[in-house]
């Protein structure tokens, strides 16, 4: 049989888990027994009926009545000591057990507030989920959005080109067009600009005329280095075409050889097989007189 401190601890270790059980003191016994009470009870009703109800309408009583100075009602004796101790015993184990019911409905109450707020933390835990998933979804239309926007813009550049820029002669900078150039030019450029003009307004006619003329000879000999280029161009093409139809004419030439010789090998193997079948077919028949003679036929098939 175990004690009561072994069972206090295998239900703090088993049930309570991290929960502590309170501080637990046998009360004193001082309320008188209620005889007419108990008298007017059916033990045999409440064990058959399982009346628990009837059991906890006693149960204070019969725990903590003082059973020390009772007397029996027909003879006046006291009531018998070991008789006592194991009402006694019995009144203490009623009262551990009230005290573990107690410390269990703590429990169960504390375990159901923790269900709740795992449960609340829950659904927040769900509704933000929800809204995250909102928020990223919003987020891929968007990037899906710009993504098309950027691919747009791809097409765009490359339909326009590269020639579609125009690019500053007095920096690295490029503009979509002429308005931003030259708005470009204006802000950035503006005292080169106005230097510039004066400098060529200051130049002479024949200095003008004379750089003129070096640009013009320049583009001519670009022109004229360019004209020959491609006249060399063509002329190689020309050559590396005629070299293919030559050696495309010879191969032709050698396979038609081939095939022409091949046939003619085949033409004498056929007469080989046709004299030498005559052959046999004489040697065969050589007693006959119809047979004619065999060097009209190796005229024939020469």
């Amino acid at each position: 049989m175990q004690s009561p401190t072994s069972t206090a601890q295998g239900l703090s270790g088993s049930l309570f888990g991290a929960y502590t059980l309170p501080t637990f003191k046998f009360q004193p016994r001082r309320e008188s027994v209620d005889w007419r009470r108990i008298s007017a009870l059916d033990v045999d009703r409440v064990a058959r009926e399982l009346d628990v109800a009837a059991l906890q309408e006693n149960i204070a009583g019969v725990t903590f009545c003082n059973l020390d100075r009772e007397v029996c009602g027909r003879c006046g004796q006291p009531v018998d000591p070991v008789l006592l101790k194991v009402l006694r015993l019995a009144q203490l184990s009623i009262e551990y057990l009230l005290h573990c019911q107690d410390c269990l409905s703590t429990s169960v109450a504390q375990l159901e507030a923790r269900l709740q707020a795992s449960l609340g933390q829950q659904e927040r835990g769900q509704q933000e989920l929800g809204r995250q998933a909102d928020e990223l979804k919003g987020v891929r239309e968007e990037s899906r959005r710009r993504r098309k926007m950027i691919s747009a813009l791809q097409q765009l550049l490359l339909q326009t080109g590269a020639h579609s820029y125009h690019t500053c002669h007095l920096c690295d900078k490029t503009f979509m067009n002429a308005t931003f150039l030259r708005g470009h030019i204006q802000r950035r450029h503006a005292g080169m600009v106005e230097g510039g003009k004066q400098r060529k307004q200051e130049q002479p006619v024949e200095e003008v005329l004379e750089e003129l003329r070096a640009k013009l000879k320049w583009t001519q000999g670009e022109l004229e280095a360019q004209r020959e280029a491609e006249r060399q161009r063509q002329l190689q093409e020309a050559e590396i075409i005629r070299q293919r139809e030559t050696e495309a004419k010879k191969e032709f030439d050698e396979w038609k050889e081939k095939e022409r010789a091949k046939l003619y090998g085949e033409i004498d193997k056929l007469k080989k097989l046709f004299w030498d079948e005559f052959k046999s077919v004489a040697n065969q028949n050589s007693t006959l007189e119809e047979v004619p003679n065999l060097k009209d036929f190796s005229e024939f098939f020469s």
